[in-house]
């Protein structure tokens, strides 16, 4: 895909801009400068590197006929370390048939040196198509994205207790452990054996920068390698109990929590959360009811440990940041009232909703949704916190 020697358009200095602003108003939707390379300067010269495109070139000629004086000149370029390719189409255009173009995914998700992108989503043409192509494919994502080394293909949805799909290596160095850096915070993970997705990054920095009390003790029921309580405990000073059941995550937890250096205190277990409410358990009577905010970060069915929540929960109130998968139409509205149902099942009640919002599309049928919402128990009505104070 690179080449060593390319041409350039030379052209004294003086005529440097003017070329330049020709460019611009006669090619506007053309690249005729190639910026994958860096422009030459040599004594009182400047060497554009050029597309190689001899359509567009001839038609180039044609535009600067008798309007300066310049060569067109074959030498070694130099990479452009700052180039970032628009799109993967546009790197592969003579390096797959032009009817496959439309078929390349058009995202794919990077965690720290490691790139997934899925070619399942499509129909059996569309993957038959594609399929002597991937390896090509994944070496360009490898080309526009510099920190990249391993590409890996989904080969199947998420599924089980521990939230894992299965990979396959498609291009690259077989090393599915990296460090994704993410909001100042490095979180050591391995992509084939925990679950993590780039996709929240906003979403885990509007939590970690909501109005967080000095000292508020904070669950974070399913942590995976702690991208959640990390990014709170770095802004806040906090105490965090942090849980997932899967052992594999839990040591990297507590792998990220020596990587950062934390405001807050974090303290880790490998359990599964609904052992908190089991009488003989320690820490589950320690922390019932005298936790501030809790973090509820399974779509999937975080509605079924509403009960371990409401024991934890200060009986006069608290937080509780809530995610589901929630079908279209009015899935937020949805969201609210099946919280709402199953929380009066336990006897406490939602005072104040903070928030409520789209996270991000699912699928074409649901959306991700959380929501924010500050409830108590509905015994406790006179020691609960005025909704003034949140």
């Amino acid at each position: 895909m690179k080449r060593e020697t390319i041409q350039f358009f030379k052209i004294g200095k003086e005529d440097g801009q003017k070329f330049l602003k020709l460019i611009k108003e006669k090619f506007k939707d053309q690249d005729v400068i190639d910026k994958k390379y860096k422009v030459v300067k040599e004594n009182d010269y400047i060497l554009f590197p050029l597309v190689d495109d001899v359509q567009l070139l001839n038609k180039l000629e044609k535009h600067l006929e008798y309007k300066f004086e310049y060569q067109i000149v074959t030498q070694k370029a130099i990479p452009n370390p700052k180039f970032g390719y628009k799109s993967l189409e546009k790197l592969l255009i003579n390096e797959i048939p032009e009817e496959i173009l439309n078929l390349i995914p058009k995202s794919y998700d990077i965690i720290g040196e490691i790139a997934i992108f899925e070619f399942d989503k499509f129909g059996e043409y569309e993957r038959k198509a594609l399929g002597p192509f991937k390896k090509k494919i994944a070496r360009a994502i490898e080309i526009a994205n510099k920190h990249v080394k391993t590409v890996y293909e989904k080969k199947s949805e998420i599924k089980g207790e521990h939230r894992l799909r299965e990979l396959a290596l498609i291009y690259g160095q077989n090393k599915s452990e990296t460090i994704h850096k993410e909001n100042k915070c490095q979180f050591k993970l391995d992509v084939m054996h925990t679950f993590f997705t780039p996709r929240l990054v906003f979403e885990r920095r509007r939590i970690a920068s909501t109005n967080i009390k000095a000292n508020e003790i904070i669950v974070d029921m399913f942590a995976g390698v702690g991208p959640i309580s990390i990014q709170l405990a770095k802004n806040n000073e906090v105490t965090i109990y942090s849980f997932d059941i899967n052992t594999v995550a839990y040591n990297y937890l507590k792998e990220n929590i020596k990587l950062n250096k934390l405001k807050g205190k974090i303290i880790p277990d490998n359990i599964d959360i609904k052992d908190l409410i089991n009488p003989s358990n320690k820490l589950g009577s320690l922390l019932k009811s005298n936790v501030d905010r809790i973090i509820m970060n399974l779509p999937e069915n975080s509605l079924e440990y509403i009960d371990v929540a409401c024991f934890l929960m200060k009986k006069n109130g608290g937080i509780i940041h809530n995610y589901q998968f929630c079908e279209k139409p009015n899935q937020i509205e949805k969201a609210i009232e099946d919280f709402k149902k199953k929380l009066n099942n336990y006897n406490w009640q939602i005072e104040k909703i903070l928030n409520a919002k789209k996270v991000k599309a699912y699928s074409p049928k649901a959306d991700l949704v959380v929501i924010d919402l500050y409830i108590n128990q509905i015994n406790n009505k006179n020691e609960r916190i005025k909704s003034s104070d949140l």
